[in-house]
């Protein structure tokens, strides 16, 4: 699988402690904080080696810094996914202008299907795709239709506490899976090495990862040590205040 080199990300906005969240009691944000710990995240970026783009923060979508969303970039194809969140449905725009110089065919999901990024996990032959609120089975036919000669597209049931099947398991490369438990015992997922975190660091099963390295969120130490011992060069970034909205590591870049 060819190794990501570019990002782009968005720096939360404003408005970004109206964005959604599963929560029924949405703790504060605290935006200067999250601005902070977004400048960590770009920079873990750059360290490992992508080079990034990044956009203006947008006051009109309050939950713009999630860039993985609302775009889809597989085997040189740009996919313009139909938000299942409405209130996110053209956050899309700008992310396609961003990576207009790659000049990248376009095919743009339509009703009802919904799509977001985050609900695929991408290998070297296969998409996964996680049937959530925000992902439907007409997404997996849309995406079916669109790269089934180069590889599969599996759906996948997704545990009604994750929001995207990426918050729990994240692709590692080379047949190798960081995962939830649960996630871990999905059967589509049967063949994969696995790397199960501990229940009490369930985050940390959304990582990010760029050949050996991997931008994982600080605070988890047993995951931390068990990447460590599998060899990865790991580069931890403070990310509370994007949990306390339903992100995590890959929801806040668009690679490609």
């Amino acid at each position: 699988m060819r190794l990501p080199t570019r990002a782009v990300v968005r720096p939360p906005a404003p408005t970004y402690a109206d964005a959604l969240t599963q929560e029924a009691e949405p703790q504060p944000v605290d935006l200067a904080l999250a601005c902070q710990q977004h400048a960590l995240y770009v920079n873990a970026l750059k360290t490992v080696g992508l080079a990034v783009t990044e956009l203006p923060p947008d006051p009109n979508f309050p939950d713009s810094c999630f860039t993985q969303d609302p775009v889809l970039i597989v085997d040189g194809i740009l996919v313009a996914c139909r938000m299942g969140a409405e209130s996110r449905r053209r956050e899309e725009k700008a992310l396609i202008n961003a990576v207009a110089d790659l000049e990248l065919p376009k095919y743009t999901v339509t009703k009802p299907a919904t799509l977001e990024g985050g609900d695929v996990i991408i290998t070297e032959d296969s998409l996964f795709v996680g049937l959530t609120s925000r992902t439907d089975m007409n997404a997996v036919e849309h995406l079916r239709d669109v790269f089934s000669a180069n590889r599969k597209v599996v759906a996948v049931f997704v545990p009604d506490r994750f929001l995207h099947l990426g918050t729990g398991c994240s692709y590692l490369g080379e047949g190798r899976l960081l995962t939830s438990a649960e996630c871990a015992a999905t059967p589509e997922f049967a063949k994969f090495e696995k790397f199960v975190v501990p229940e009490a660091e369930r985050y940390a099963a959304n990582a990010l990862a760029v050949g050996p390295s991997l931008i994982i969120a600080d605070g988890f130490p047993a995951t931390a040590e068990m990447l460590t011992r599998a060899g990865f060069t790991i580069h931890p970034v403070p990310l509370s205040e994007f949990a306390k909205r339903d992100g995590s590591v890959t929801c806040l870049s668009l690679v490609c």
